[in-house]
């Protein structure tokens, strides 16, 4: 049986389909049947549109022309089990009843409110959409009247013109990504229209750790490799390949293996760990070289999904690391020499290095409201580099958390070597303090984290030259 994927439409008003908008464009029933036909594959489908019965009669255009279509349409707060697609302009719709059904294969229509001048509600629906890397803006776009259509997708075909009062536009923060795109903008490139098509997902399952020097004498028995898949949907990696450059081995998954969206998984050298998904190179020596290799992941295929190299130093740090869970899933490339660490812990004090690494991490992430902070350049910024999550109603964390996440992000323990040393004359004998670096901000940032563990730890930057 064809596995059944989910979809999203996002419409930047949601006038468009009230009656108002039918009464002003033509198109909009065709628009309606068009989305209609997307969602089920041109099957007659079971819809329900989340809002008050009582004010149902707003949307009573939208509900003939589906009926008439040979569509179900029902109206309430509580959805039936069996509906094909939501649709709602209504905040207040459960979020996790909304992803469960594009798990199931399920549709969501989703549009911005614009009813009241001063509040623009459709922000709300960003906590859901950020997973799949939409968002609306938290501000109206002030764009009214019947807008043109120039889209070759088929919820447009035929439709030349569709009608707004206001909106709050739509922005696609992973623009590399195919399953989620923008198919309509206005002339001066606000986001109308856009989609979620889980079929079109690229798969982003990477390696995220080597574990290379076991504790089980001559055989290394627990070693591991450990992936993750960071994609938008549940991967079957039925017959991917695992190999190790230097020990020149290789594992392959079993059929039937699926690794579901934002899980991992390790392959041990030759333990079973069903915690951890049960895999093992059933090898009676060691897979992986303590000093240095290289992991590499192919698809069925034998594409090369993702690869893996460490050396020594950079294994010492990934175990200091190990188990602090922000940092050890995360991209970005953390540097700090182990003379170095061992060097500022001779200074003393009742802060670990791991704990300030943690510290920094979270102070970088979370709130902080001191001027220069990253959570402010993020705010102040937010427009011209196209930071994601900007438009939380002033709440930046999701921006500092993806940033955080980058493969181009650098976090570096100071030194008295370091090139860029914060400029408010912090010490390095009296406080911990890592150095981050965002090359999409062009800033520079230090986390202080005083040693004694007295003082709140701070962070601020500067923008590079």
């Amino acid at each position: 049986m064809n596995k059944k994927f989910g979809k999203i439409l996002l419409a930047n008003d949601a006038s468009t389909l009230s009656n108002l908008g039918f009464e002003k464009s033509p198109d909009a029933a065709i628009f309606a049947k068009n989305i209609a036909n997307w969602f089920t594959g041109g099957s007659p489908g079971k819809f329900h549109s989340y809002l008050d019965p009582d004010i149902a009669e707003s949307e009573s255009a939208l509900a003939q022309t589906m009926t008439k279509a040979g569509h179900t349409w029902t109206v309430g707060y509580d959805i039936p089990e069996d509906v094909d697609a939501i649709f709602s302009h209504d905040t207040c719709v459960d979020e996790d009843r909304l992803r469960d059904l594009l798990e199931a294969g399920g549709s969501v229509y989703l549009a911005a409110e614009t009813e009241n001048e001063n509040y623009a509600s459709g922000y709300e629906f960003n906590w859901f959409l950020w997973e799949v890397g939409l968002q609306f803006h938290e501000r109206y776009n002030g764009i009214s009247g019947n807008q043109p259509i120039n889209s070759e997708h088929p919820i447009f075909a035929q439709v030349k013109s569709l009608y707004q009062r206001n909106g709050s536009s739509i922005i696609d923060f992973q623009p590399d990504e195919q399953a989620n795109q923008i198919l309509v903008r206005s002339p001066d490139g606000e986001g109308l229209y856009a989609i979620l098509d889980l079929s079109k997902a690229t798969p982003h399952v990477r390696i995220n750790r080597i574990f290379s020097d076991g504790s089980v004498k001559s055989t290394e028995a627990d070693e591991y490799i450990a992936i993750v898949n960071e994609g938008l949907q549940d991967i079957d990696i039925s017959g991917w390949k695992i190999y190790s450059i230097n020990r020149n081995q290789e594992f392959s998954f079993p059929t039937e293996t699926v690794l579901k969206k934002g899980a991992s998984c390790r392959v041990y050298t030759n333990e079973v760990h069903p915690e951890s998904g049960g895999f093992s190179f059933g090898s009676k020596r060691s897979v992986w070289n303590n000093s240095s290799d290289e992991g590499r992941l192919y698809d069925a295929q034998g594409n090369l999904m993702s690869s893996y190299a460490y050396t020594e130093q950079s294994q010492k740090l990934s175990n200091l690391t190990k188990s602090l869970r922000s940092l050890s899933d995360s991209n970005l490339i953390l540097e700090a020499e182990h003379e170095a660490i061992e060097a500022q812990k001779a200074l003393g004090g009742q802060v670990t290095f791991e704990e300030a690494l943690s510290l920094a991490y979270d102070s970088f992430e979370g709130d902080n409201t001191l001027e220069g902070s990253l959570l402010e350049t993020i705010a102040a910024n937010a427009a011209a580099v196209g930071v994601p999550y900007a438009y939380f109603n002033g709440d930046h964390v999701p921006s500092s958390y993806i940033y955080l996440q980058k493969p181009t992000t650098k976090i570096t323990l100071c030194t008295p070597e370091t090139p860029m040393l914060p400029t408010k004359g912090e010490s390095i004998e009296a406080n911990w303090i890592f150095m981050l670096q965002i090359p999409e901000l062009n800033t520079v940032h230090w986390a202080i984290i005083d040693r004694s563990g007295e003082e709140e730890v701070y962070n601020y930057g500067c923008k590079l030259s």
